[in-house]
């Protein structure tokens, strides 16, 4: 079991009835329209679309659908208001580039978080080093590694963790299943892995996990606004500096100097309570302070 329920399912040659897609309660599913049946499905939990924009981006191919997540306020507490997830489905086909989707339309520049991911029906030693590859299968792969490599897309699949398992017993498990994200996006993952269980599909669900936004409160600070200035203006009557050293040398004058500039520091801060830490709390002076 998932500590926390996925916010988007991908899914390549998903099963469907006279092109509609399965229903899942708490899901919305998007795919592209009819006729046709569809080759690629995302599945967007409505809690996601409660609290964030999300709107679908169809592709000429119908092996190849994005969904953009918006948000105004930033997501994963970066300045980014977008985040792509392309969800794609390689067919292998007897012409060149031998597959239905070049690279150069599935792995392209963005300034904002990218994620790709989905069936390649590619064999590249950097996924699965352990298999002995044809020259046709290299060069094949080594064309969508090259454009990922180009556009600075990094792999996230662990090398060597197998995706796909066929169900007869004479082939052997495959990795088909890639995943890849853009600079923007690769600092934010947290991990790659196939933790779940087997679905009825001859490929393993892979887990995509993003880290969530680092809050850093701010340290405890002094809550100006509440302030006794009566209290600090009788302090201040009676106030005086500590006198210099009579014969400074570097040491001594620098020990005045710290002890004498956190002494009215310390009488402000002592008569202003903390206020409690949050994460638009900002710096205040008061005019009036000033004047003190």
């Amino acid at each position: 079991m998932l500590p926390h329920p996925p916010l988007l399912v991908a899914i390549q040659d998903p099963p469907s009835r006279r092109s509609v897609l399965p229903t899942f309660p708490g899901f919305m599913s998007i795919a592209h329209p009819p006729p046709g049946r569809p080759r690629v499905a995302i599945y967007v939990s409505r809690t996601l679309n409660q609290h964030l924009s999300c709107s679908t981006s169809f592709h000429d191919s119908s092996e190849m659908l994005s969904v953009d997540v918006f948000s105004p306020e930033g997501l994963f507490g970066t300045p980014h208001c977008s985040l792509r997830v392309t969800s794609v489905y390689l067919l292998r086909i007897n012409r060149p580039p031998y597959r239905s989707i070049p690279p150069e339309r599935i792995l392209s520049f963005l300034s904002y978080p990218h994620l790709v991911l989905g069936d390649f029906n590619l064999h590249h030693p950097l996924a699965d080093p352990c298999r002995s590859l044809s020259e046709r299968e290299f060069t094949i792969s080594t064309r969508y590694s090259d454009a990922a490599f180009d556009v600075a897309y990094h792999l996230l699949n662990t090398p060597g963790v197998y995706t796909h398992f066929p169900f007869d017993t004479v082939s052997r498990p495959l990795v088909l299943d890639l995943a890849f994200a853009n600079t923007t996006l690769s600092s934010l993952v947290s991990s790659w892995d196939t933790p779940l269980p087997s679905t009825g599909s001859d490929h393993v669900p892979c887990l995509i996990t993003l880290k969530p936004p680092a809050i850093m409160l701010p340290p405890p600070t002094p809550h100006w606004a509440l302030l006794d200035l009566d209290a600090v203006g009788k302090a201040l009557d009676t106030f005086s500096m500590l006198p210099h050293p009579a014969r400074p040398t570097p040491n001594s004058l620098s020990r005045w100097f710290d002890i004498s500039s956190s002494r009215p520091t310390s009488l402000l801060t002592s008569h202003a309570p903390c206020k409690r830490p949050c994460p638009r709390s900002k710096p205040w002076w008061s005019p009036r302070l000033s004047s003190l």
